[in-house]
Formats: structure tokens, C-alpha cells, sequence
């Protein structure tokens, strides 16, 4: 008995940790993890060059993206290659969680660089946030 109770505990703190983290703010700590280990591609050019190598294990496309087809070709080789696609609201705001932005000395954003399409080929090390981002991609 003693088993049992001893596994109902951690599964409860898990989810309680995991339910204070918005998939947002694990997506964004994701992508800082994976730029600092070199493993982000930001734009069409070089996310449609990684989606067609399979190198990808993750992209993260904009809501905001007024080409359509654009948006056609990257949800298209996704589904291609069983990559799996995340979508967000705004460019400007992929565009500052992918580094595409200037910091001032308070460590906020300055000259954000909008930005359609990131891929992340190499997640860097394994976190809480990337376990948040993974349950959230099964569960959709």
C-alpha cells in the first residue's frame, strides 16, 4: 500500500508544476534553450531546408503571415515528414522568443525583428519546460 501512495504523490506535484507553466512560457524557454545550442533555424529559406533534410523536431509557425502560401508549403511539409507544427498568435512575438531582437540594459526587448517560421532541430538539454511543450504536442 505504502507503493501506491508513495506514486500518487510525485504524479501530483508533476502536474501541479506542470499546470503553473503556460505552454507559451514553455515554448519560450524552449526556443532559448535550443538558440543558445545552436539549434534554431528562423525564416522560411532555412526552416523549408531543414523540414526537407528531417532535421527538424519541432516548428513553430505564426498566425500573422499574410502569404497563404507560405503558410501552405511549411503546413505541408510538415505533415510530410510527421513534423510536428505549433502555431502562435504573432510574428513580432516568435520573432523576440527566436533572438531576433536588440536588448537594452534592462533586458528588454528593443527592435524586435518579426519573424514567420522557426524550427528547432536541437532542443540543447532536457528541462521542465521541453516536458510541458511534449505533453502539450501529444495531448493536441
Amino acid at each position: 500500500m505504502s507503493d501506491a501512495e508513495g506514486d500518487d504523490v510525485p504524479a501530483g506535484a508533476a502536474a501541479g508544476v506542470a499546470a503553473s507553466m503556460d505552454i507559451y512560457e514553455a515554448l519560450q524557454e524552449v526556443l532559448k534553450t535550443a538558440q543558445i545550442h545552436d539549434g534554431l533555424c528562423r525564416g522560411v529559406k532555412e526552416v523549408t531546408k531543414a523540414l526537407d533534410k528531417r532535421q527538424a523536431h519541432l516548428c513553430i509557425l505564426a498566425n500573422s503571415v499574410d502569404e497563404p502560401m507560405y503558410v501552405k508549403l511549411i503546413e505541408a511539409l510538415c505533415a510530410e515528414h510527421g513534423i510536428s507544427l505549433l502555431k502562435v498568435d504573432e510574428a513580432k512575438k516568435l520573432g523576440e522568443w527566436a533572438g531576433l531582437c536588440k536588448l537594452d540594459k534592462e533586458g528588454k526587448a528593443r527592435k524586435v525583428n518579426a519573424c514567420g517560421v522557426v524550427v528547432i532541430k536541437d532542443y540543447g538539454k532536457e528541462s521542465q519546460a521541453l516536458d510541458v511543450v511534449r505533453e502539450y504536442l501529444k495531448n493536441k
